[in-house]
């Protein structure tokens, strides 16, 4: 699930490299900047929805096993709003139960509780989320992993980081500069009841490097996402044997 005003193009590279490190299958969200775009207006509806049949094609191209969940960013939000098990603001897709194992790069799971001067549609979804699912709701049957940075500098340089900076804070607040990765501080980017994974040298992404999505990241948290999606099948697996004895 990518991010906020982006497009499926920008996640081919970690596609790749997934693929590289023996994934079976990588769907990239149909999720096109004109879709994060209208969503800022008018809603997360859209977009929840859009989430909610990516989850499920997977899901059932993989023979209704569950799934690993990446989103970054935004994308986390849609993911959460997806899995929610009831409505927001009327549309449901209730697909926790396709997802072994959430994980969120540089998501900002606490932006209701940021300093902001605009209130967006983003602020909807997030107090909803904390209000219905709360952190790591589905768990143990779901695994959580919660991926950012405390990286000092990495807000963005110079007059076009000022500009940069002015229309992030638009989005996710005045603490874009404290320390975090660049765009979402620390302060908001675990879920409680997650595994949550801190590094001092991550950049948000696409701009500045290393991002999420890069070799010397993903071979961090990739593994560990693996471990958390393997004990949440556990999880499923003894209860299901459980209820069979």
């Amino acid at each position: 699930m990518g991010g906020f005003a982006t497009a499926p193009v920008n996640y081919w590279p970690l596609r790749a490299r997934l693929l590289q490190r023996g994934v079976a299958r990588v769907d990239i969200a149909p999720l096109w900047t004109p879709d994060w775009l209208l969503a800022a207006f008018l809603g997360f509806g859209a977009v929840l929805r859009r989430t909610g049949h990516a989850i499920a094609a997977t899901y059932h191209a993989a023979g209704n096993a569950p799934i690993i969940v990446v989103g970054h960013s935004a994308g986390g939000i849609a993911a959460r709003l997806a899995m929610a098990d009831q409505p927001f603001n009327g549309r449901i897709a209730n697909v926790h139960d396709a997802v072994g194992c959430l994980v969120t790069l540089g998501t900002p799971h606490g932006l209701i509780h940021l300093q902001n001067r605009y209130m967006h549609a983003g602020h909807a979804a997030t107090a909803f989320l904390e209000r219905i699912n709360p952190g790591a709701y589905f768990a143990p049957r779901t695994a959580y992993v919660t991926v950012g940075g405390r990286t000092p500098g990495a807000e963005f340089p110079g007059l076009a980081g000022v500009a940069a900076n002015e229309l992030f804070s638009i989005a996710v607040g005045d603490e874009t500069q404290d320390l975090g990765d660049g765009i979402v501080p620390y302060s908001a980017v675990h879920l409680e009841g997650a595994k949550q994974l801190t590094y001092d040298d991550v950049r948000h992404g696409m701009i500045g490097s290393p991002w999420y999505g890069d070799d010397v990241m993903l071979d961090r948290w990739w593994p560990e996402a693996l471990e958390a999606w393997k004990s949440a099948l556990k999880v499923r697996s003894e209860a299901q044997s459980a209820v069979m004895a």
